[in-house]
């Protein structure tokens, strides 16, 4: 019963009806079934007569209206291949479609549109040519696109003719897909090319290729396993082997010096060309004079002492000295001591010439300091330099000599991903061990590595990597990087 507010009263009757879950689950499967019979009328009434003919006649319309567009686009010069990738997939589709083949042609055309998108959009100019790993000082790039420079940054990417420069205080490392590894010196200047993949290499033979073009300065190369790299210069063109390492220096004048420290060197001039061996260095010139003699390079030392390990104590005020192996062709030997792992011009505190395999300096500031010897032989040729070495200085609580305890520098860059294959590179001390996810790097005499490895799980991945210097002393680092499968 129900009371109204004027006092009446009335009486109120419910009906209830029971629906029991099989009968309630037929009526959803009922609905289902309908809306999707609804929409697969709509579809048909929408694309009737559309067949796979129609539809591949379509897409080879709309492949070849954007490549048109691709070809003009800003960049394309960086997107030859994908150009040529897409042109290859639309001359295929319209042979297919030619031979009554549709579903192949729809396949291939589909495939040419959206190759052409992609370069129209601008995201299928992401294929990098090298990246820079690392900076000190001074240091700027000019994009393809661009006439102005901005400054570079550490994991910049850089792509078919962008120009980097460093200054007189600037240094750079650059990496380049083939991983080939660039040491860009002071003061130089050189241009970004497209680097080739050569698909037929037979067994042992470079499989990759990075190529740059050099205005001016100084640069250290060194080739990595399958790879080599094309140096151009006005004056001559050198064609360095998989597994070598090579500096390449050009003057004001152009006049182009190559010396192969490691490996083999092919260098062509207009009036010919020679082959460099281990420990050979020749130079070309502009005009005429073409190529001159080869001169052989001396040796660099080998160093004694201190340790890699060594820590001094700055309060004894003892002075450091330094040692190395007496090399038989030396005229004079060449010492650097900085605080930059990268001899940054602003950081070197010592460079002096000495007749003799040894040093005495006097220290009077805490950290790190890095110290490398080069040779310098009769008529001026000098070697490269020697791997690294670094000593501390801390003020008390150690001997002088005593053991190091200080942990080694670890810098990673970000991991690049390609799949489930994740690049992992960076720096440690030299003479540091590296080791990621418990597979060992491969660890270069300035500190730099690279490593590949493999994942076989999608999504988040835990990345380790581990740097042990001579002492035993650890330093580790993580990343996480996502793993997706396409």
């Amino acid at each position: 019963m129900a009371v109204k507010k004027d006092g009446r009263r009335f009486e109120v009757e419910l009906d209830w009806y029971y629906v029991s879950k099989e009968t309630l689950w037929r009526w959803v499967l009922l609905l289902l079934g309908a809306a999707i019979l609804v929409s697969a009328c709509v579809y048909w009434w929408l694309n009737r007569g559309e067949n796979v003919e129609g539809r591949a006649r379509r897409e080879i319309t709309a492949a070849d209206e954007l490549l048109v567009r691709a070809r003009t686009a800003p960049g394309a010069a960086r997107a030859r291949e994908e150009i040529a990738a897409a042109t290859e997939k639309l001359e295929e589709a319209r042979a297919a479609f030619a031979a009554s083949r549709f579903p192949e042609a729809l396949k291939e055309a589909v495939g040419a549109r959206q190759l052409a998108q992609r370069i129209v959009s601008g995201t299928g100019l992401q294929r990098h040519d090298a990246a820079i790993m690392e900076l000190g000082g001074r240091v700027e790039i000019q994009r393809a696109s661009r006439a102005t420079w901005e400054a570079a940054r550490v994991g910049m990417k850089l792509y078919e003719g962008d120009f980097l420069k460093t200054g007189a205080n600037g240094l750079a490392e650059v990496m380049a897909v083939d991983g080939t590894f660039y040491r860009i010196k002071p003061e130089t200047l050189f241009e970004v090319h497209r680097g080739k993949t050569f698909a037929g290499a037979g067994e042992g033979e470079p499989k990759r290729q990075s190529e740059i073009k050099f205005i001016v300065g100084t640069v250290d190369i060194n080739t990595g396993e399958g790879s080599r790299s094309i140096v151009r210069t006005d004056a001559a063109t050198a064609d360095i082997a998989a597994r070598s390492n090579v500096g390449v220096d050009v003057d004001t004048s152009k006049t182009t010096g190559v010396s192969t420290y490691r490996g083999q060197v092919t260098l062509s001039t207009d009036s010919g060309s020679v082959t460099l061996g281990d420990r050979e260095r020749v130079v070309a010139r502009l005009g005429a004079a073409g190529l001159g003699q080869k001169t052989k390079l001396p040796d660099p030392p080998r160093l004694l002492s201190p340790d890699e390990t060594a820590v001094f104590d700055l309060n004894r005020r003892q002075p450091v000295t330094l040692k190395w192996v007496p090399v038989p062709e030396a005229a004079r030997y060449r010492l650097q001591i900085a605080r930059s792992r990268l001899f940054i011009p602003d950081s070197i505190v010592v460079v002096d010439d000495r007749p003799r395999p040894e040093a005495v300096v006097e220290v009077t500031e805490q950290g790190a300091f890095y110290w490398r010897v080069a040779t310098l032989g009769k008529g001026n040729v000098v070697s490269e330099w020697s791997p690294t070495r670094r000593f501390k200085v801390l003020a008390g609580g150690q001997r002088a000599g005593g053991p190091d305890s200080v942990p080694p520098e670890l810098v990673l860059t970000r991991p690049q991903v390609n799949g489930t294959l994740v690049i992992i590179s960076g720096r440690s001390e030299p003479g540091s061990s590296v080791s990621v996810n418990g597979e060992a790097a491969n660890v270069d005499a300035t500190g730099a590595f690279k490593k590949v490895i493999s994942f076989e799980t999608e999504g988040m991945n835990v990345i380790t990597v581990r740097a042990v210097d001579g002492a035993g002393n650890e330093t580790l680092r993580r990343e996480t990087v996502m793993i997706e499968v396409y």
